[in-house]
């Protein structure tokens, strides 16, 4: 490295200066320096099964930069190590498994799947380090015989003790009804009615969705019984449909489903049915402690994007490890007997709970009008925690903003709750409505202090230019306890003005976007998007810009237009290339990017009006992205150019050569399945006649050869006869 440095410093025009070849040398022995402690500095690694950008590696990279930064973990005997993570995606589990024991981890976290864990607990123990899992079935543990299985979640009948307590105890719910939408939510919906049982409480009705009983059906019964509460388990995209039909039904009662917070859950439905809907977690985004705070904001900056549970267990799983490593004795040991850890989901005391149980704290929820989650009770086990017990636990927002942020902390630390602006604009309003006057605008990070709300808190109140201003809740983040914001009360109603001989206000511009296209972007090769602006003022535009940042990747692409005539419009394209996981994405299209144009109240009130909805998604080898196939029985098919992947016989889909398939739930049409949706593990084959209904979804995984992931719609299905699929093979 030396050698090589002096090279090209000789090689540079520099002139005959003697200072500039000193000043040089001293710089390169300051990094050879630097470069030499680094390396020399030992390290401990841990492995993470789970993809580069998964929940679980997002969660440990945070916790380990932090230790990191902080000069390592301290060991027993005093040394300083440095952390490394290993990341093994989970698609082939037995070589990342392998991988883990070649690189000589000392801990693993992960995997998160109950499956994965289940499916190979004795791989999982070959490793003979301890393994850390935010699994939350309550059969994995009870299956674990080596004593180095540890939970970073609490378990699901954890999770069902917290909501029956919180519906008897604190809603005095005494009659309900529970639905079951599958047979995987059995032990979950189990641990809850147990748990009602033990408070005096049992379901009047049970349900369970299956062939001889029907969505429909079972919302019919409910709509005739008509009963207070409605307790469903079971996969989100089934449990909104469930409640939505409920609510067509004419049903007025409240429903409670552990999984409310998940965006499937809330994705279809409106706005005003979210408002109430009671769920259960192991931590929330707005669980109000020192540590969840500070790691909430910690991970939006890192990350551009809020964390969940999973990232939340396993920020504290490393914490843990860390914490263990610095205690004398085996690793194993440490852990169980760590105590009175401060950690994101609240107090770890693994040393008083079950043996390999790192964590008890459940999280209740409600969601607001706008489907964000609304803490509205904690427990640590079967024990309700209030908030005088963690009071020396809160922090004001002002004081961890202040950290994360590179501006100069206030010389004085505000109390109260406050709010933070999440989207690029958002208006600040005369009152708690769309139909009130905007008086002024904040800026995306903009904060203020939150000084009351309206009755339902679906908008709050700031000190705005002398005045009160009103801020739509649902598009920002608010800190601290809403308990503690009186409540205003709105303004009168604006009214039209009279008619008046004044003249007419001055016609101006105002652009608009009115639609994007494609709905499906590849992910690691470049895209385009289609935008389509219109100007739909009275009066020309002159140069403006339109913007997006694109996910995952963050993606920013932005396009100037020389000017618009009034009442035209024209297409431009936003192009770039996204990297990371596939999925559901929304972006704002923003019109007028720098308010170059002078649009009126109206026309800048509406520049970021337009959300595109797409899927990010692997390419395809699939010719157009699907193709469509009828197959006689007998038949076989080859999806991905190599073995037969597929045969009907008539009665059964088979997979052939390796290959996989297994029903998808959670998903309403072909469109919505992408690329990480899909199990390279999983494998139900042959899938009858009985299970190949039209429209049923099927995930699979092509032949040993080539083990392409790929999915299928079933179009129609006769026994004896032709089975018609349209299906999609990812490259």
């Amino acid at each position: 490295m030396v050698s090589q440095t002096l090279a090209v410093l000789r090689s540079r025009s520099w002139g005959s200066s003697p200072w500039v070849i000193i000043i040089s040398l001293l710089i390169l022995v300051s990094s050879v320096s630097l470069f030499q402690i680094q390396a020399q500095q030992p390290v401990f690694r841990i492995g993470i099964l789970d993809s580069s950008l998964g929940p679980i590696s997002r969660g440990a990279r945070l916790a380990v930069q932090e230790i990191n930064n902080q000069g390592g973990v301290i060991g027993a005997d005093e040394t300083a190590f440095r952390l490394e993570l290993v990341v093994q995606p989970t698609e082939n589990i037995d070589a990342a498994i392998d991988n883990l024991a070649q690189a000589s981890v000392i801990a693993v976290l992960g995997p998160a799947e109950d499956s994965l864990v289940l499916n190979n607990l004795v791989a999982l123990q070959s490793l003979g380090v301890p393994v850390l899992t935010p699994s939350t079935d309550d059969t994995v543990l009870a299956k674990d015989n080596s004593g180095l299985l540890f939970r970073l979640r609490a378990q699901e009948a954890t999770r069902g003790l917290a909501l029956a307590d919180y519906l008897v105890n604190n809603l005095a719910v005494t009659d309900l009804v529970t639905v079951q939408l599958d047979v995987q939510s059995t032990a979950s919906i189990i641990g809850f009615t147990n748990a009602l049982s033990r408070l005096g409480v049992s379901p009047s009705r049970t349900y369970l969705l299956d062939e001889t009983n029907s969505l429909e059906r079972i919302v019919d019964n409910l709509a005739t019984l008509n009963p207070p509460v409605v307790v469903s388990y079971g996969p989100p995209a089934t449990a909104s449909i469930l409640y939505s039909e409920l609510r067509n039904a004419g049903w007025d009662g409240r429903f409670a489903y552990p999984q409310a917070e998940l965006a499937e859950f809330r994705a279809d439905l409106p706005f005003e049915r979210l408002t109430g809907v009671i769920g259960s977690t192991t931590w929330s985004y707005t669980t109000p402690n020192r540590a969840s705070e500070a790691f909430v904001l910690s991970f939006v900056s890192t990350f551009g994007e809020i964390p969940g549970p999973i990232e939340a267990a396993a920020y504290d799983g490393i914490q843990l490890i860390a914490e263990a490593i610095g205690e004398s004795g085996s690793l194993v040991d440490n852990l169980n007997a760590l105590r009175e850890i401060r950690g994101v989901q609240g107090l770890l005391r693994a040393s008083t709970l079950s043996a390999g149980e790192l964590s008890n704290n459940v999280a209740v929820i409600e969601l607001g009008a706008f489907g964000a989650p609304d803490l509205v009770a904690r427990y640590a086990g079967p024990i309700r925690i209030t908030d005088d017990e963690e009071e020396d636990d809160l922090i004001d927002i002002a004081t961890e903003i202040a950290r994360v942020t590179p501006t100069a902390a206030a010389t004085a630390t505000p109390e109260g709750v406050w709010l933070r602006i999440t989207r690029a604009v958002q208006n600040v309003r005369s009152g708690p409505g769309l139909n009130y006057d905007i008086i002024g605008q904040l800026q995306e990070g903009d904060t203020a202090q939150v000084i009351g709300a309206n009755l339902d808190f679906s908008w709050v109140v700031i000190s705005f230019r002398g005045s009160q201003g009103w801020l739509s809740q649902g598009i920002l983040d608010v800190f601290g306890d809403r308990n503690t914001v009186p409540i205003i009360a709105a303004p009168p109603t604006p009214t039209a003005p009279p008619p008046s001989p004044t003249p007419s206000p001055q016609p101006v511009a105002d652009i608009i976007i009115v639609g994007a296209t494609p709905n499906r972007l590849p992910i690691g090769v470049p895209f385009n998007v289609v935008v389509t602006v219109r100007n739909q003022g009275l009066l020309s535009a002159g140069e403006f810009a339109i913007a997006a940042t694109f996910e995952p990747g963050s993606v920013y692409s932005a396009v100037n237009l020389p000017g618009l005539a009034a009442g035209s419009q024209t297409n431009v394209a936003l192009s770039g290339t996204l990297t990371g996981s596939t999925g559901p994405r929304s972006v704002a299209i923003v019109a007028d990017l720098n308010n170059q144009i002078n649009e009126g109240s109206q026309g800048e009130a509406n520049n970021d009006d337009f959300v595109f909805t797409y899927i990010a998604d692997r390419p395809t080898l699939t010719p157009g992205g699907l193709a469509t196939i009828a197959l006689a029985p007998g038949s076989t098919i080859n999806l991905d150019s190599s073995n037969n992947d597929l045969l009907w016989t008539g009665s059964e889909l088979i997979a052939q050569n390796g290959a996989q398939l297994y029903l998808l739930s959670g998903f309403s049409s072909l469109d919505e399945v992408h690329y990480d949706a899909i199990s390279t593990t999983t494998n139900a084959s042959p899938i009858g006649v009985t299970f190949l209904q039209n429209n049923a979804l099927i995930g699979l995984v092509t032949d040993n050869a080539n083990m392409k992931r790929g999915v299928l719609r079933v179009d129609q299905a006769i026994t004896g006869g032709t089975l018609t699929i349209t299906f999609r093979v990812y490259n």
